[in-house]
């Protein structure tokens, strides 16, 4: 199986939408489904793609900090955030993965930057950046709850209904979060363990 990284060109964008959307219904990669290929303007940014006969089937895209500790956690240089990664499932096991991620790094070098962090509250994904050996930078908790009374009852006063608030807690706070919060645990709402990589090059 041959397979091509290249940059992402205009025309992909139909192939590269249901891509997104195949790896999305199939992981906990993301929170929102998108309609529009990000384009992340007023950064410098890189956008892959991983080409197997003629056709995409896996997608990396990097957005770029202007100033240090824009998006990224570790503050001590400007690095680049990896906001899309993601195969294929018929690719699994092809080695996809750390090509995408090889030339994600070499197009970061050449652009000056020295580090990319990974962030994935997917659970394969996790196991992944762990048996390749990536560092990891940090954790949390990601979740959606019921608001408190206090709340609905100030918003309703300017009409506004909430149906949850969506919040994130450190991993030794979640216990008391969960003690204190209304959570929802029902798919597709459901918490996650978010958990933060970084390749240093």
């Amino acid at each position: 199986m041959e397979i091509e990284i290249r940059e992402y060109r205009p025309e992909d964008e139909q192939e590269w939408m249901r891509v997104h959307a195949i790896v999305l219904s199939i992981s906990h990669s993301w929170n929102y489904s998108i309609q529009e290929r990000p384009m992340y303007e007023g950064h410098q940014s890189t956008k892959l793609v991983a080409v197997s006969d003629g056709k995409i089937v896996g997608l990396l895209d990097t957005k770029f900090e202007n100033t240090v500790g824009e998006f990224c956690f570790n503050k001590d240089s400007l690095g680049g955030y990896v906001l899309e990664f993601g195969r294929l499932p018929e690719y699994t096991q092809s080695g996809l993965g750390p090509l995408l991620m090889q030339a994600a790094a070499d197009d970061a070098a050449k652009k000056g930057f020295r580090r990319l962090e990974y962030w994935s509250q997917d659970r394969k994904a996790q196991r992944f950046y762990g048996r390749i050996g990536l560092k990891e930078i940090g954790r949390h908790y990601r979740f959606r709850f019921r608001p408190p009374k206090e709340i609905t009852d100030i918003m309703m006063k300017d009409y506004v209904g909430i149906e949850y608030l969506y919040g994130a807690c450190m991993p030794e706070e979640w216990p008391l979060v969960k003690q204190k919060f209304d959570i929802i645990n029902d798919h597709p709402l459901e918490p996650h363990l978010c958990i933060g990589y970084e390749v240093r090059f």
